[in-house]
């Protein structure tokens, strides 16, 4: 069963709708169920404990000091506690990352139409993309046994300025039940380009 948006979400992506067009699935995606920023932190705890170690450390020698340090104690008692410093705040992002997730997660909807593959991100500002049927490419899905998971679809294809050929994707993350919506696009996009009789 596909848990529904909270009205706020449902309100927000049915206002994205052109008229005419139908809202065929919509859906919105599990925090724990996205890959990125929750496997940072098996590396972001031992990092940023080190960090904050170091800069413990460093620092020592200001607080135990009882008398005025010479010009040698004094420089590496300022370099050091600075050099371990962007050690502490890249620690600190990692460790924001997943946070951030679940934040964006509680504020994003995925809505399929009969028209177009839709992303409404309404938080602080309101961030809306979408991607027309007839420019979805080829599309990879990855899914766990309990039916969430990614579909990542390419749009299209550029070369940049260094003439290295990046292919756009468009990508839904951590959805509930991603095979139905797999199985939805692609008989809508059939539907679409079938010919004419």
């Amino acid at each position: 069963m596909t848990p529904s948006l909270s009205p706020e979400l449902e309100q927000s992506l049915r206002r994205e709708l052109l008229a005419g067009e139908r809202l065929l699935w919509s859906g919105q995606p599990r925090a724990g169920k996205l890959k990125r920023g929750f496997g940072i932190w098996l590396f972001a705890i031992p990092w940023t404990a080190f960090a904050l170690f170091w800069e413990t450390m460093a620092l020592l020698p200001w607080s135990a000091a009882t008398k005025t340090p010479t010009a040698i104690q004094w420089s590496f008692g300022m370099i050091f506690p600075l050099f371990g410093l962007p050690f502490v705040a890249i620690g600190l992002w990692m460790l924001w990352q997943p946070i951030r997730a679940m934040r964006k997660a509680s504020t994003t909807a995925y809505g399929l139409t009969d028209r177009r593959l839709l992303r409404v991100v309404d938080a602080k500002d309101r961030k809306v993309e979408s991607v027309i049927l007839h420019q979805i490419g080829p599309i990879d899905r990855r899914e766990g046994r309990d039916g969430f998971g990614d579909l990542r679809i390419q749009t299209h294809s550029r070369t940049d300025s260094d003439g290295d050929r990046v292919t756009e994707r468009f990508e839904v993350l951590g959805v509930p039940d991603v095979a139905r919506l797999e199985r939805l696009l692609l008989e809508n996009i059939e539907r679409r380009t079938a010919p004419v009789q």
